[in-house]
């Protein structure tokens, strides 16, 4: 019986093991950083960013300070979790951001259509 109780042991600890590993590290939102140029998105106060390596559409959430529309720039952030008002984009939690000096971004048309 020990013998039988110990083999079962030993064959499920390293899957629950693996499994509490997961739940822990995916409980955190990830960390994402990008650059490119800042927009305006179709929402109003929704800013749009278009990494310039990957391509992805971020929407940037600022609590403060935002950067203006047609500003290159590099953010470091964390995934937003929950809604958001803005219907592009991915959400991020944007935690930090410089101006990227010697980029050229698209102009702004003054009427605000993209």
């Amino acid at each position: 019986m020990r013998l039988l109780l110990c083999a079962l042991l030993a064959f499920f600890s390293p899957s629950l093991l693996a499994q509490q590993g997961s739940e822990s590290t995916s409980g955190k939102p990830a960390v994402i950083k990008g650059s490119g140029c800042v927009t305006e998105a179709v929402e109003t106060k929704c800013l749009m960013l278009k990494d310039s390596k990957t391509e992805q559409m971020y929407n940037l959430l600022f609590t403060d300070h935002p950067p203006a529309s047609g500003m290159a720039i590099r953010f470091k952030g964390t995934e937003h979790q929950g809604m958001t008002t803005c219907m592009q984009g991915k959400p991020v939690n944007v935690a930090s951001w410089k101006r990227v000096k010697g980029t050229n971004c698209p102009a702004v048309p003054a009427d605000g259509a993209h």
